[in-house]
């Protein structure tokens, strides 16, 4: 039994009075048996008859909105949850990339069939609240427990490249192992050119993920090594991409302020000695400004020598409303651009960050 809120149970409760059977699946329930909270949900519905009754059944719970049209899935914030409903479906390979597919929904599918789409056993497992029973047809519980990382579907899971690097993000974050067969999969997939057939964004969040979400992103790495895919990080030689790996897992265990100054000081640590760090950013992301900071980091770190840890910001919120600013929006923004300057080496000591403070504001104005 997976305990719910009296909130989700309500909403359960009233979709099963209208017909409609609600299966939690994917992260919240992998994320129970490993201990993890979240907010994000993923409910597959059966007995839904169309998505305007499925509308109608939702809209007194929250905010509604539909995306993914070719899926059919509609998003619901509720009590502090970001809930994503959808009748379950099967997927064929229809074209070219991650987006290649045509989508059928059977909403009386059973769900060992429903769930024979998902790319690793751990995240094929579901739980019915109302029954408060585990469906678990490939065995996900049994591999996590084991620490394996295990495709559902041979066959199919070649079909989706992005499952490369998502493999790596699970694996490194669930310190799992890849099982050979999984291994030999991912070893083809990426000597054929998978990993080329994806955009930058969703080769992004995936790095992101393992940045962000493991302790140990090394494990990850290790394993984007083995599969052949190491040069997506651009070109090291083999000193310096162990020493690399042992940085990286170094500043996983730091303290931060924010995800995005984790992920920063990160992908700093990450690009430091490969040969071409902003080819490697024109690759994996479309978000400038990051781009920037990562590369200024790296500019200190080879001219300084030291990547040990983030340097502390020298100018605070405290400091601007000392300097009569109210708090707002802005101070982000400030601070933001504050640390830029600090790490570009336009000031190096908290006197020298006021005078940067007061020239700022005045060129903004």
């Amino acid at each position: 039994m997976i305990p719910l809120p009296l909130c989700l149970v309500k909403l359960i409760e009233h979709l099963s009075a209208e017909g409609i059977k609600a299966i939690f699946v994917g992260g919240f329930v992998r994320d129970y048996f490993t201990g993890h909270a979240t907010a994000d949900l993923d409910i597959e519905l059966y007995g839904v008859t169309s998505l305007e009754a499925l509308e109608t059944l939702l809209r007194p719970f929250g905010k509604l909105g539909l995306y993914g049209k070719s899926f059919g899935v509609l998003k619901l914030s509720y009590e502090g949850y970001s809930i994503d409903f959808a009748p379950p479906r099967t997927e064929s390979k229809s074209g070219f990339g991650h987006k290649g597919f045509e989508v059928l929904w059977v909403s009386e599918l059973d769900f060992a069939s429903a769930a024979r789409r998902r790319d690793f056993t751990i995240n094929a497992i579901g739980y019915d609240p109302i029954t408060q029973s585990l469906l678990d047809p490939y065995n996900g519980v049994g591999d996590l427990n084991a620490k394996i990382l295990r495709c559902v579907d041979p066959e199919t899971f070649v079909d989706d490249p992005l499952r490369i690097l998502r493999a790596i993000q699970f694996a490194a974050r669930f310190t799992l192992t890849c099982d050979e067969q999984l291994l030999l999969l991912c070893q083809s997939m990426i000597a054929k050119g998978a990993l080329e057939e994806l955009p930058k964004e969703r080769i992004f969040e995936e790095i992101k993920k393992l940045l962000i979400l493991s302790n140990t992103p090394s494990i990850g790495l290790r394993l984007l090594e083995s599969f052949g895919g190491r040069r997506l990080f651009g070109v090291f030689d083999e000193e310096a991409w162990d020493e690399t790996l042992t940085r990286v897992d170094q500043l996983a265990q730091q303290t931060y302020d924010t995800p995005q100054e984790r992920l920063t000081f990160l992908l700093a640590a990450l690009l430091l000695h490969c040969d071409d760090p902003i080819g490697v950013l024109e690759r994996i992301t479309f978000h400038h400004s990051l781009a920037m900071r990562v590369l200024k980091i790296i500019m200190h770190a080879r001219k300084w020598g030291t990547l040990s840890q983030p340097p502390i910001p020298l100018l605070m919120g405290r400091d601007l409303i000392a300097h009569g600013l109210s708090p707002s929006e802005s101070f982000k923004t400030i601070l933001d651009a504050a640390y830029e300057a600090q790490l570009n080496q336009l000031f190096s000591s908290r006197d020298q960050a006021l005078v940067w403070l007061k020239r700022y504001l005045v060129t903004e104005s």
